[in-house]
């Protein structure tokens, strides 16, 4: 008996050793996907980062300026909740982060639910969301709130959408299947009104949208997008292999897609897991992480 009890406090101390770690520690996660060009473009590099919660990684958060960096991405697209809500004084250092990025390359951010509650609930946060959003559209980054923008990379015509998803679509408890209601309560929401619907093949732009919530992934390719960046699940806190996450922020039990990169049609889906926490402060196999994808050509 006292064998197992002591095998048992082992067993915890390195599951607990394991969580600090990944709590401080983050990888780059490195994806390909098909730009569509066929030979009529060269390839590009995206750095994708979400759910930063005002984590820090070396003073300043230096390290991952440094790992963000020495890609050397052609474009940094942000998925939202790099901050924790509250009146303003829990934005200083993701602001300070975020205000470094352009320095590196274009920046296109998009907002998380944090960021949402803060714009939605003036009543409660006050000004704290348009003091944020002011630092970073100073700072050169580009808010994507419910709109779509078009510039060129790789030498193609690419649009980058920004969802702007209501606070009460993170309810607790959202069931898996919500289209029918996601499309009926908010018809705004439904962003490829903004985009070029023609297939790249036909001369149609390279579709991407950001949207912080993984729940909608599906629905979000069906539009037509071709990459679909999410968050929001931070991986599932705990990942198994052959699984994956097994919890989402919703308490949605093994959610479909919480940390990993998937096809769809002709749509690729890639969400990430995140840099960060705040309710639940654990991760379990599942380290934080920056994403970058590569756009290539077909061979």
């Amino acid at each position: 008996m006292i064998t197992v009890i002591v095998c048992l406090f082992f067993l915890a101390l390195l599951v607990l050793l394991r969580i600090f770690y990944e709590n401080h520690t983050f990888v780059v996660t490195r994806y390909d996907v098909d730009s569509g060009t066929n030979g009529t473009g060269d390839d590009w590099k995206i750095v994708f980062l979400s759910d930063l919660h005002n984590q820090e990684y070396g003073e300043g958060n230096e390290k991952l300026l440094r790992a963000v960096r020495d890609e050397k991405p052609d474009l940094i697209l942000v998925g939202g909740d790099m901050l924790i809500r509250s009146t303003g004084e829990k934005s200083e250092k993701a602001a300070c982060f975020m205000e470094q990025l352009p320095s590196i390359a274009p920046v296109y951010c998009a907002n998380g639910n944090h960021e949402q509650k803060m714009k939605e609930c003036e009543e409660e946060y006050g000004k704290a969301y348009q003091n944020y959003k002011k630092r970073l559209v100073d700072a050169g980054i580009h808010m994507l709130e419910n709109e779509a923008c078009t510039l060129k990379l790789g030498g193609q015509n690419v649009q980058i959408g920004g969802l702007e998803i209501p606070v009460s679509f993170f309810a607790k408890q959202v069931p898996w299947k919500h289209y029918d209601s996601f499309c009926d309560e908010s018809p705004e929401q439904l962003m490829p009104e903004q985009f070029d619907m023609r297939p790249v093949k036909d001369g149609g732009p390279y579709k991407i949208l950001l949207a912080h919530q993984a729940l909608y992934a599906e629905t979000y390719a069906d539009w037509g997008m071709n990459l679909v960046l999410c968050g929001h699940l931070h991986g599932g806190v705990v990942r198994l292999p052959g699984i994956g996450g097994i919890i989402s922020p919703q308490l949605t039990l093994f959610p479909k897609y919480s940390g990993e990169h998937s096809r769809r049609g002709e749509s690729d889906i890639i969400v990430s897991k995140g840099l960060g926490g705040h309710s639940i402060p654990i991760r379990l196999f599942d380290r934080a992480e920056v994403v970058v994808i590569c756009g290539r050509q077909e061979k």
